[in-house]
């Protein structure tokens, strides 16, 4: 049975109440969901996902000293050795900033363009940070973990695994007989529950990643070290810079992939859906005057759903 199998709501995507193969739990300052095709094999999907959270905390939990992300910090302007997660999360957050021209910066506070004076690999398996600059790597590390928290969890468990965090939700492994069933609320307000003007139902049948991101204000406080903001709401402070969008919503082959093209989307202002249709991505945008316009092949649930 498919546990999502029923019209659910919640801030950003609605997954319901904790119920037979789907659990809720507090995550870096927001709520995770973690939900199976087979009830039985929650508790295993669960312990792949917490073995993701602690490996992602240790690399770039800016609190503990011991952290790569804290190392790298102290040491800047000299070459420090990372482990493996730290390093493929900092290679996720430049791949980022280089696609959306800057967009997605990684580094605080920084000059434009200072991203780029981030050395890896000089010697192999070490990074160097500019003098005089922070890294913020918690809006790559939330996208990041949902991934692989999603495979591993559909490995280890056998089954099918969605994983959601704040607004941002991967799918891998077997796929429930309907899809997996959501609810995407794009209101900021949560006190509006069933009342959100802006949700939509929608149905994800195929293994993907799905970020929304709210452009109309920074909504959420500083997580571990973080900035209080992130990358879109610095660089898109101004309505004449992101465009008349209140969210953009994107379906691509990965969490990651989804949010590095929310990012460059909202860059576009209002051009915005447009650019998403040219790359043939499946998106939805919601215009602060309450309309939403759907792009591409949009999982919206339909009457034979």
């Amino acid at each position: 049975m498919n546990p999502l199998n029923q019209q659910e709501r919640g801030r950003r995507t609605g997954l319901g109440e904790p119920g037979p193969g789907r659990e809720r739990f507090p995550l870096w300052g927001t709520t995770a969901t973690v939900a199976v095709t087979e009830p039985r094999r929650l508790g295993v999907a669960r312990h792949a996902v917490d073995r993701v959270v602690a490996d992602i905390g240790a690399a770039c939990d800016a609190y503990r000293g011991g952290s790569d992300l804290a190392r790298v910090h102290a040491a800047a302007g000299h070459p420090v050795r990372v482990g493996a997660t730290f390093h493929a999360l900092l290679w996720t957050a430049l791949h980022a900033a280089e696609v959306t021209g800057g967009g997605a910066d990684p580094l605080v506070r920084a000059p434009k363009g200072a991203w780029r004076s981030i050395v890896i690999d000089d010697p192999p398996g070490t990074v160097l940070l500019p003098p005089g600059t922070t890294l913020d790597l918690w809006p790559t590390a939330k996208v990041f973990a949902v991934d692989r928290a999603a495979e591993l969890a559909a490995g280890e468990a056998g089954c099918g695994v969605l994983v959601s965090l704040d607004g941002k939700i991967s799918v891998a492994g077997a796929l429930p007989a309907r899809g997996w069933r959501l609810r995407l609320t794009d209101d900021l307000d949560d006190a509006r529950g069933d009342d959100d003007p802006f949700g939509q139902d929608i149905v994800l049948r195929m293994q993907c990643g799905l970020v929304t991101r709210a452009l109309t204000a920074a909504d959420r406080p500083a997580l571990n070290g973080g900035t209080g903001v992130t990358w879109l709401i610095d660089r898109l402070a101004s309505r004449s810079a992101r465009g008349p969008w209140r969210t953009i919503s994107v379906v691509a082959d990965s969490c990651v992939d989804a949010d590095t093209a929310c990012i460059a989307a909202a860059a576009h202002g209002p051009e915005a859906a447009e650019w998403l249709k040219s790359l043939g991505l499946a998106a939805r945008t919601v215009h602060e005057d309450g309309w939403a316009l759907t792009i591409g092949d949009w999982p919206a649930v339909s009457s034979s759903s």
